[in-house]
């Protein structure tokens, strides 16, 4: 639910003109979904494209941490945990257009010292970090 609010009147020569904002309610999610359309169809090829494992803002860890804290029982505060920034749909094409092999998506995050340089990691390398922490419990 959404609500209109005045925010000001202002004058333009000499005719008053009210300026307005929708507002969300406070307590309303704001979805933002990105969508695109792969370039090739994948209906006549052997391989198909999948939904990503991960979305931006998810917040992972990578396996091989998570396993060695599992090996060494280490509680889970000792997993660094990154946020995805990036994400990139790898697909392999022939000069035709043809997929070669398999599409697969490639997540990039930053260390969390900030800095600006991206790691780029495929599926298989990370793991949600909710489902890590409920996974030991």
């Amino acid at each position: 639910m959404t609500y209109i609010q005045e925010i000001q009147t202002i004058e333009a020569a000499g005719v008053p003109y009210t300026e307005y904002r929708a507002e969300p309610e406070i307590d309303e999610d704001i979805i933002i979904t990105i969508e695109f359309t792969p370039k090739k169809q994948s209906w006549d090829s052997d391989y198909q494209y999948s939904q990503p494992q991960f979305i931006f803002g998810d917040m992972v860890a990578t396996k091989q941490q998570s396993e060695h804290c599992q090996t060494n029982h280490l509680p889970d505060t000792e997993l660094d945990l990154f946020r995805i920034c990036a994400m990139e749909l790898v697909d392999s094409l022939t000069p035709n257009g043809e997929l070669l092999s398999q599409p697969y998506w490639k997540y990039g995050i930053r260390c969390l010292s900030g800095t600006k340089e991206m790691i780029w990691f495929e599926e298989q390398a990370l793991c949600d970090s909710l489902k890590v922490r409920s996974s030991r419990n």
